[in-house]
């Protein structure tokens, strides 16, 4: 199916390619066939991106771009430190429905290919993303409302549970992404609130509504 892209859509080139990817694997995935679906020719998507592996890239950084206005917007919105873990963990499992594409090809493909330089500013990503989530740990910490030995290792528990729900979620599966982030929010926060906090389904709701109202996010 041809798409008739513009020939300077670069979002329309990256977001086939990342569909490409999510569905064959980094491996299998033809430029030519890229091309061939937005109506382009390969040497257009070449001139615009020198490589498969520059374009992957591309993908990694345009995702990543999405991920931090997200997590702008949260700490913009909320104050709560409880209520900003919760956006930031919904943020990351919606991502797996809204961005399905994109978060398959970041979280599956990414790290088996990229080597130097390239590798280097993808790891900065990953670092900045995950600071967020540390820093919100740790004001939570200092404010008495979170409770951790170790913010940074309480974040990475957090970005592997979300980061691996690729491998099991799916969009047209019995739970919605809302049902799934609750769940997760209250086993993770199990470990990190008070055992009396009666009014925690209700900041959950209120996380996960203030992503909804982010902007660009259609669902």
């Amino acid at each position: 199916m041809c798409r008739m892209a513009r020939k300077n859509s670069r979002d329309a080139i990256l977001q086939v390619f990342a569909e490409h990817v999510a569905a064959r694997g980094y491996a299998d995935t033809s430029l030519g066939d890229v091309a061939a679906e937005l109506g382009l020719s390969k040497g257009t998507i070449v001139h615009h991106f020198r490589s498969k592996e520059a374009l992957l890239g591309e993908v990694h950084v345009a995702y990543f771009g999405r991920r931090f206005a997200e997590a702008e917007f949260v700490l913009a919105e909320l104050s709560d430190p409880v209520e900003r873990l919760v956006a930031m963990i919904y943020a990351l499992l919606a991502a797996h429905r809204d961005d399905r594409a994109a978060s398959l090809a970041c979280l599956r493909e990414l790290v088996r290919y990229f080597d130097g330089e390239l590798n280097d500013y993808v790891r900065q990503q990953r670092t900045g993303y995950t600071e967020i989530v540390v820093g919100i740990l740790r004001d939570g910490v200092q404010r008495g409302v979170l409770h951790t030995a170790d913010a940074r290792m309480s974040a990475l528990q957090i970005f592997g549970m979300c980061n691996y729900a690729w491998t099991w979620y799916r969009p047209d599966g019995p739970q919605s992404v809302e049902e799934i982030a609750s769940r997760f929010a209250v086993n993770v926060l199990a470990g990190l609130v008070r055992a009396d906090d009666g009014e925690l389904s209700v900041r959950i709701a209120s996380a996960i509504e203030t992503v909804r109202r982010a902007p660009g996010r259609s669902a």
